[in-house]
């Protein structure tokens, strides 16, 4: 009995195990250090250190 399809040759099956296991693990390792790493910019992110609120803002009206 044949236990292949014919579609993908061993190698490609192999490289395919692979780059599941490389995605699994960088999946781990992101879970794990969760908060330990933060975005370079964003709101959430280093851009934003040492910037007051601005006084007002969200009270302000359209001129018109």
């Amino acid at each position: 009995m044949r236990r292949t399809n014919g579609v993908f040759s061993r190698s490609e099956r192999r490289l395919a195990i692979l780059a599941a296991v490389i995605v699994v693990a960088v999946t781990a390792l992101a879970l794990a250090t969760g908060g330990l790493i933060t975005p370079p910019a964003g709101t959430g992110g280093r851009a934003s250190y040492g910037f007051a609120d601005l006084p007002g803002v969200m009270d302000a009206r359209p001129l018109a």
